[in-house]
This record gives structure tokens, sequence and C-alpha cells, in this order.
């Protein structure tokens, strides 16, 4: 396996940089005032697994926030293994970010038209905790603050200061994941992750409305369907969380990952459950088909 290069490369707007010497305008109005979007997905021996699902995603976005990005697909790929390889990544499983902001323009927050957007990509190897706690399960705690629809959820956008201050909570708090919850006690998601809980041998996760459309999320109910599971949207509190007998996160770096204890509740006994392994397996078998179809 190869290790990752001593010294990051990033690939801005179209050139390969060291990542020390990658510049932009400190007009960049992603700089500025989180005016931007981002995807991250996640790459298996170098093969990017989910990047159309994501880049759709990414086109629903620039739609609504009328950003000229370039979505294809094809523009894409080349443009991340060229990364992989120069970071030393293209043999082993990493996680790649693509970032674009509406680009540089005169101070104000009404953007001009025209601009060019920067785009930014960016490769790192994944969590080394990561396979430890697929296998363990991880504990969960709350975010203490209540979230609006205001933070535009179904939107991968720059605007990412909640999710910074979910992670140092749960650092805090030796928790891998800090969970939003609305007004009303309902729990929304991670802060980088979706969350599904089992209850009676049945699935549950929250309704997209305050929730980010997760890729993998939307994998999770085909594999759930063909492990003949029953997938339900349904508004959660967080005694929901407190009677579940098995919770977990998904997201595209970490997959499956399985929730043992919330905030200093035990779900379940407090180990994985057989139905989040089921799901872990089909899940990887569900990334075999697809990239091998993907090599022809």
């Amino acid at each position: 396996m190869n290790r990752p290069a001593r010294t990051p490369h990033v690939l801005l707007n179209g050139r390969l940089l060291p990542a020390a010497r990658a510049k932009i305008s400190a007009l960049d109005r992603g700089f500025l005032y989180g005016d931007g979007l981002f995807e991250t997905l996640r790459t298996y021996g170098g093969e990017p697994f989910g990047l159309a699902a994501h880049l759709a995603r990414l086109r629903r976005s620039a739609r609504v926030f009328r950003m000229d990005v370039p979505i294809s697909p094809t523009f894409w790929e080349p443009r991340i293994r060229r990364l992989l390889r120069a970071n030393r990544l293209e043999s082993t499983d990493a996680s790649v970010r693509l970032t674009v902001s509406r680009g540089a323009a005169p101070f104000g927050i009404l953007p001009p038209r025209g601009l060019r957007p920067t785009t930014l990509l960016l490769a790192s190897a994944l969590d080394p905790r990561l396979t430890r706690a697929q296998s363990r399960g991880v504990r969960v705690c709350f975010f203490p603050f209540r979230v609006v629809t205001a933070r535009l959820p179904g939107h991968k956008t720059l605007h990412y200061l909640p999710a910074v201050l979910g992670k140092m909570v749960a650092r805090r708090r030796s928790s891998w994941e800090s969970l939003y919850l609305d007004a009303d006690d309902h729990v929304l998601e991670g802060t980088t992750s979706n969350i599904f809980i089992v209850r009676r041998g049945a699935l549950f996760t929250p309704p997209l409305h305050g929730v980010l459309p997760g890729v993998t999320r939307k994998t999770i109910a085909t594999v759930a369907a063909r492990c003949g599971l029953d997938l339900t949207e349904r508004a959660l509190k967080t005694r929901d969380l407190d009677r579940a007998d098995e919770i977990f996160l998904t997201a595209s770096t970490i997959e499956v990952l399985p929730v043992v204890r919330v905030e200093g509740t035990r779900v379940g006994d407090g180990r994985p459950g057989t139905v989040t392994r089921m799901l872990q397996d089909g899940y990887r078998a569900h990334v075999r088909r697809a990239l091998a179809r993907a090599r022809g």
C-alpha cells in the first residue's frame, strides 16, 4: 500500500500545486461569505464511488444559488485520479472533497453576474480510527443549540460553523458526532451524517425536511430493500433514540457506523446490532458491484 505524500497536493482551478503554495484571492466570496458549495466522496483503491450522485446534488444546489459550476463526471473523474496519484492515495481508500466558491468579486454581499468560480479538490487518507469504530461502534452527543431550517440543510454550503462547533463539542464529550435537534426536540441528523434507528427489526430515519439528502442515506434505502428490511421516514425525538434497539450513522466516508451510546444511555446491549451488521455488509457489497460495473 502506498503511503500518503509527505507534501500534500491540491488541485486549484485545474492546477496541481503543493497545498502550501495554493492561494485564493482575499476577495473570494467563499472565504468572505461562505458563498460556495462542496461535496465529499470516498474512493476505493483509487476508484471514486458515487461521483455521479454527488455531482447531481451539487448541480441541484448550483441551480438554486445560481452558480456556474462544472458538473460532468467526465470532467471531474480524471482530475480526482490525478490528485490521488499526486498524494500517493491511488492504491488505498481515501476521502476527496470538491469545493466550489462563486469566485472573487468586489466587496459587497450581492454578487455581480458573470463571476468565474473557484474550484478546489482536496484528497486525504481516511480517519485512522474508522475501522475500529465501524467494528465496535461509537458514542454520540446532542448539539447544545437548537437549529433552524434557515441553515439550508438541503445543500452542502460553505457555511459550516455549526458542524465545526458540533465536532468540537463531540470531542469534548468523547463522542464521534453531535446530533442536531430542532426546537421541538426532533432529532434531525449528525453534524456530518444522517441517522437511522432500528426498532423491532424495522428501520426509521428522519424525513428530508431539515435534513441533508445524503448520498449514502439514499443508498442505504436500496440496500435495506435488498435485505428485506422495511424503511420508514418518520420524525424522531430523543425518546425514540432511548427506545431504539440499534442506531447507526451514514455518510460517504464512514459508510455505516454503529452507535452504541447516546450521551450516557447505552443503545441495546452496547454492541453493534444484527441489522446494522447486515447493512454494513450489504453496503460494502453494493460498493463492490458498482465499482465492478464502472470498470466494465
